[in-house]
């Protein structure tokens, strides 16, 4: 992507950090509709600026906001990191937003100034703004469910007169006025016969919609949604003898919907391979033992030995995104950090049939709930679930004592180190049941008082100490 920056979009992408004070909104912009924005060249590299934005979000951060303070992952062996009881400070990394509110920015500048430009195909300029407005809705999504109430930007910052500084929205009106009607737009500019993987297209935005109306817990409009993305026709379930190509072929794969390409050889090195292990390094973290023994021990699921490398001692290397390539001994050889493309799918089709599964389930079609969710399983090599194995919706969705499988256990099996179980736990109000006891035991492990979750606030993370410095209208938030 970033190849096709032109100089003049790099200088408007780095006047975005020129003004070191203002960390959660950009300064006046040194190109703006006078100088840039003339072209269809303009709009297409403005457009893939924002792509480069939302790269950077996710190069360092993807799975610590996503996976890394859930009960997929635990301590390192051999050192120690505080997400892992919950401990968060405003210094600790994951903590800053910065470039979430500067990917944003770009998004303002293009959905302002696209439909400007006078000599650009009709349908060219449509899907473009598209893509930003939607691209923008996603990068809010991602806000509100980190930090909850946070500052709300829907214009380029260009007027030096203009306050730079904002208080917090409340998340739901973030959710009605910005997210909803951004997507609802997008929807609806798209151009409904192009679906790249690597682009925010008709497909993602669908399947962005049904998130957050999941999130919303409007099971209705989650399940319109849902059917809007089928009426596409364009997707499907990876067989399972090539489940692998999710992560590692996404152009050769009818299941992704919107991944993320990095190509190192145009990106440089990325951080994330290094958080899971790449091969010149440890992990961050390693795979908690209870899903280490779940996916050492169900042979017959494929999901497991494709997923975390069984090999290694310390737990610690996630060979997911990785395509095999065995030495002599028949260990994984890893690309060193600097050198390894990750193509994280951000939305893919067994997504958003355990999502389908979670809102008929929710609307009482228990039925409907089990086929969607026996499509994931049997893909994965395991035997259908019966309707007598679970004793209600509750059952179904969250599993019980008897049976601790379900909707939300399938997710997180399948989604494993996607940045999704976080959010799972978050979206159906079970963080602190599922990860309170948890805590607990890694608290004792470390020596620490048994205090487990603390404070449900903690839910959110706390405001990067620079990011307050910088706003003199944000104030932290509670209890940190």
């Amino acid at each position: 992507m970033k190849k096709v920056l032109n100089i003049a979009f790099l200088m408007l992408a780095i006047s975005l950090f020129s003004c070191k004070k203002l960390l959660n909104q950009p300064p006046k912009s040194q190109l703006g509709g006078d100088k840039f924005w003339k072209t269809a060249d303009d709009a297409k590299a403005g457009v893939a600026g924002i792509y480069d934005g939302v790269q950077d979000m996710f190069n360092s951060q993807f799975i610590y906001w996503g996976d890394f303070r859930s009960d997929n992952f635990t301590f390192h062996p051999t050192y120690y990191s505080s997400l892992a009881v919950n401990a968060l400070t405003p210094t600790i990394t994951g903590s800053d937003w910065t470039l979430i509110y500067t990917t944003i920015s770009r998004a303002n500048f293009a959905i302002k100034y696209i439909p400007t430009i006078a000599v650009i195909d009709p349908a060219l300029s449509k899907d473009l703004q598209a893509q930003a407005l939607a691209i923008r809705a996603y990068c809010y999504f991602w806000l509100i469910r980190l930090w909850g109430n946070v500052p709300v930007w829907t214009e380029p910052y260009e007027d030096l007169t203009t306050d730079p500084y904002k208080g917090v929205t409340p998340a739901a009106d973030v959710v009605k006025n910005v997210i909803l009607p951004d997507l609802l737009k997008a929807y609806d500019l798209s151009d409904k016969t192009t679906s790249v993987v690597w682009n925010m297209n008709s497909g993602g935005i669908a399947a962005t919609l049904m998130d957050v109306y999941m999130y919303n817990h409007d099971y209705t409009n989650a399940l319109l949604w849902c059917d809007n993305l089928f009426a596409l026709k364009r997707y499907s379930l990876e067989p399972t003898a090539t489940w692998k190509n999710i992560f590692t072929s996404p152009l050769n794969t009818k299941e992704d919907i919107w991944s993320l390409n990095w190509d190192f050889t145009v990106d440089g090195g990325n951080k994330t391979s290094q958080a899971i292990g790449a091969g010149d390094t440890n992990s961050d973290f390693a795979v908690d033992p209870a899903m280490w023994n779940y996916f050492t021990t169900a042979t017959t699921d494929i999901r497991g030995a494709q997923t975390v490398d069984f090999k290694v001692k310390a737990h610690d290397k996630i060979l997911k995104y990785y395509a095999p390539n065995l030495d002599k001994n028949g260990n994984q050889i890893y690309p060193n950090s600097p050198q390894a493309n990750l193509l994280f799918p951000l939305y893919r089709l067994a997504d958003i049939y355990l999502l389908r599964a979670e809102a008929l389930n929710r609307t009482g079609d228990l039925a409907n709930a089990l086929i969607y969710l026996n499509m994931v399983r049997t893909r994965a090599g395991l035997p259908a679930y019966q309707a007598g194995d679970f004793a209600n919706a509750d059952a179904m969705l969250y599993g019980s004592p008897v049976n601790t499988n379900g909707i939300l256990r399938e997710r997180q099996l399948e989604l494993f180190c996607e940045a999704k179980r976080w959010f799972d736990l978050q979206r159906t109000g079970i963080t602190i049941s599922i990860m309170d006891p948890i805590l607990r035991n890694r608290q004792i492990q470390k020596g620490f008082p048994a205090t487990g979750f603390g404070d449900p606030r903690t839910i959110f993370w706390p405001i990067d100490q620079d990011v307050l410095n910088a706003n003199t209208k944000l104030t932290q938030n509670p209890p940190y």
